[in-house]
């Protein structure tokens, strides 16, 4: 009998291996697959609206910029809604960004018109003032951002020591646009923009003035920053020194010493007494 090639027996010991790793990789591959398959057949879910795209506070909504997605039951958020039909004419009273939950409490109430007067609150005012690019942080104030407000005067008492202090904080922004201003002269009109800002009828009044009076700059606050601090402003005089050193008090001078009494010392001879002065 004519004995078998060791190298044979290893090319077909190498071959049936392989073969059998190829299968047992198949196997594992599709019990994987059912499991996971079984596992997400046991997740119930709900139908959910949310935003197709983004959509901007005031606007009324309707078909184009909702649509319907699946919603893990297990997490299910009060306030959703799972029928476009019962949200068409709502107005958002927020910003919303594609695929975030529409919320009951992000919408005005039922029959509150379109628009900026649909989104204030009943105590709250709008007021709209004019911002540069500087002042207006760039163009990254959007609506819904909270913002202090930082007026800079420059005339009457401190024309020449102009002063720079927070006058409203933790105010919300509405909206932002555009304003034509015709300036004085043969110069030609100018876009300026503006932003418009959810106001108490009392700080409405402040920033009118503002305004009007000196130059506002609006800083803008992180999301979770909801905190008022009180703040006492900044002067031209101590911007460089604010660890200004108090005037030294005035020294009296110093009164000339009075001379030193004498000590003296009574003597008696006999009747007499003398006084002897040391």
């Amino acid at each position: 009998m004519q004995r078998v090639s060791p190298l044979l027996l290893l090319i077909v010991a190498v071959f049936f291996g392989g073969v059998a790793a190829y299968m047992a990789s198949g196997w594992l591959k599709a019990k994987s697959l059912k499991a996971n398959q079984a596992a997400l057949q046991k997740v119930q879910v709900i139908p959910v609206v949310v935003a197709a795209k983004d959509i901007p506070p005031g606007n009324v909504l309707d078909a184009t910029v909702l649509k319907v997605t699946d919603w893990p039951k297990d997490n299910q958020i009060a306030g959703t809604s799972e029928d476009i039909e019962k949200l068409k004419g709502r107005v958002l009273r927020y910003p919303l960004v594609a695929g975030e939950v529409v919320l009951q409490s992000k919408l005005a109430p039922q029959g509150t018109p379109g628009g900026l007067a649909g989104i204030i609150q009943n105590d709250k005012r709008a007021v709209t003032v004019k911002v540069d690019e500087a002042s207006g942080v760039a163009g990254f104030v959007n609506p819904g951002n909270r913002v202090d407000v930082v007026l800079t005067l420059a005339k009457n008492e401190y024309k020449d020591d102009p002063i720079s202090q927070v006058v409203l904080q933790n105010i919300l922004v509405l909206g932002r646009g555009q304003d034509v201003e015709q300036p004085k002269g043969d110069e030609k009109p100018k876009i300026v923009p503006t932003v418009t800002l959810e106001v108490t009828p009392d700080e409405g009044e402040r920033l009118a003035l503002a305004s009007k009076e000196g130059q506002i700059t609006l800083a803008l606050r992180g999301w979770t920053e909801n905190i008022a601090g009180s703040t006492s402003g900044v002067r031209t005089s101590n911007l460089l020194r604010p660890g200004k050193k108090p005037e030294p008090a005035f020294e009296a001078p110093i009164a000339a010493a009075a001379p030193p009494k004498k000590a003296s010392v009574e003597v008696l001879r006999g009747v007499e007494r003398d006084t002897i002065n040391f």
